[in-house]
C-alpha cells in the first residue's frame, strides 16, 4: 500500500503534462489559425522564436566521399543533403564553351507525411526550377570554367539535393546546400586527345572558381498582420503571402575586417506583403515590408557566410 501511495503523487505532474499536451495538440489540429494567432498576437512563435528570428543553421561539407562535392545542411528541423557528380558531356551549339549545372531536388515521403512516394511532385519540381533560376541569376558559377575542349567536351555537374526532414522553408536549405556543395567540389584536370577523340583525366583535382555566394531567406505574411522570418511548415501553410530573397556576397564578407556589399540577385513573391494593425504605427505597406525583408536577408546572409566559411575550414 505504501508503494501505491508513493507512486500516486509522483505520477500526477506527468499525467497533468500529458493532458495539457493533448489539449494543445487537439486545439492546434482543430483550430490551427486560432492556435497560431494566440502565439503571434503575443509576439512569439510556437517554437519560442520572435517573429523576426531565423532558426539556427548548421553546415557540414564533404560528408560523401564518392561525390565530387557534397554538403549536409540543417535549418531548424529541416535538413537536406547535397551531392555533386561530374560527367563529360557535349556542349550546346549556342554555347560551345560552357558546361552545365543541372540541379534536382527530391522531397521523398520519408522527409514528411506531406509528400507521397513515387514520381517527383509539383513542389519538388517548382523548387528545382526556382533553385536553377536563383543559381543562374547569382552568377556563382562561371560555366566557361567547365569547358574541356570548345564545342567538343565540357563538364556537366549534376547537383542532387535530397531532403531528410522537412519542416518548411525548403528553398533556403536547398540554396545553402547547393552553395556549400559547390564550394567543396573539385574536378580532375582534363584534356582532350584529338587523336583518340577522348577526354583524359588526371588524378590531380582542382576546386571550382566561384563568384559571390547567394544566400536565400524566406518570409511569410500571416492573416495580413504578422511578418514572419523563416516560417516553419505549419506557419507557411497558414500564411497568405510568401517571399524569398537571395542576397549574394563575397564569402569572406562576414569577416569583421571586410566591408560587405550584398546585392539582391533573386526575388520570388506571391501575394501582398502589406500588414495592417489597429495601431497605424505598426502597419506597413508592401514596399516597407519588402525593404525590411531585404535588410533581414542581408543580415542573415552575413551569418550564413560566416557559418559556411567555418564549415570549409573543418572539411576533410
Amino acid at each position: 500500500m505504501s508503494a501505491a501511495l508513493v507512486a500516486g503523487p509522483s505520477s500526477t505532474p506527468s499525467s497533468s503534462s500529458e493532458n495539457t499536451d493533448l489539449v494543445a495538440t487537439t486545439f492546434k489540429r482543430l483550430h490551427p489559425i486560432s492556435y497560431l494567432s494566440r502565439f503571434l498576437d503575443a509576439s512569439i512563435r510556437e517554437d519560442g522564436r520572435s517573429l523576426a528570428a531565423f532558426r539556427d543553421a548548421t553546415i557540414t561539407i564533404g560528408s560523401i566521399s564518392t561525390a565530387d562535392g557534397s554538403s549536409f545542411v540543417r535549418i531548424g528541423n529541416t535538413s537536406c543533403i547535397a551531392a555533386i557528380k561530374a560527367e563529360v558531356a557535349t556542349p550546346q551549339l549556342s554555347r560551345p564553351s560552357e558546361g552545365y549545372l543541372i540541379p534536382n531536388v527530391e522531397l521523398p515521403a520519408v522527409c514528411s507525411s506531406k509528400f507521397k512516394a513515387g514520381a517527383p511532385g509539383q513542389e519538388a519540381q517548382v523548387l528545382t526550377s526556382r533553385l536553377l533560376a536563383l543559381l543562374n541569376s547569382s552568377n556563382v558559377l562561371d560555366r566557361e570554367q567547365l569547358c574541356i575542349q570548345e564545342a567538343t567536351a565540357v563538364w556537366c555537374l549534376y547537383l542532387d539535393i535530397s531532403f531528410i526532414c522537412f519542416d518548411g522553408n525548403a528553398m533556403d536549405a536547398a540554396v545553402l546546400a547547393a552553395v556549400a556543395a559547390l564550394s567543396n567540389t573539385k574536378l580532375p584536370n582534363a584534356t582532350y586527345d584529338h587523336d583518340t577523340e577522348q577526354v583524359r583525366c588526371s588524378s590531380t583535382r582542382q576546386p571550382l572558381h566561384l563568384g559571390d555566394f547567394p544566400f536565400a531567406s524566406s518570409f511569410s505574411i500571416f492573416e495580413n498582420q504578422h511578418l514572419l522570418s523563416d516560417p516553419t511548415a505549419f506557419e507557411s501553410a497558414l500564411s497568405s503571402s510568401h517571399v524569398t530573397i537571395a542576397v549574394s556576397l563575397d564569402p569572406s564578407a562576414s569577416s569583421e575586417t571586410t566591408k560587405a556589399d550584398p546585392a539582391v540577385t533573386f526575388l520570388q513573391q506571391s501575394g501582398r506583403l502589406s500588414t495592417s494593425s489597429s495601431d497605424r504605427n505598426q502597419s506597413a505597406t508592401d514596399q516597407q515590408n519588402l525593404q525590411l525583408c531585404i535588410e533581414r536577408s542581408s543580415s542573415r546572409a552575413m551569418q550564413l557566410a560566416l557559418l559556411l566559411r567555418n564549415a570549409q575550414k573543418q572539411a576533410p
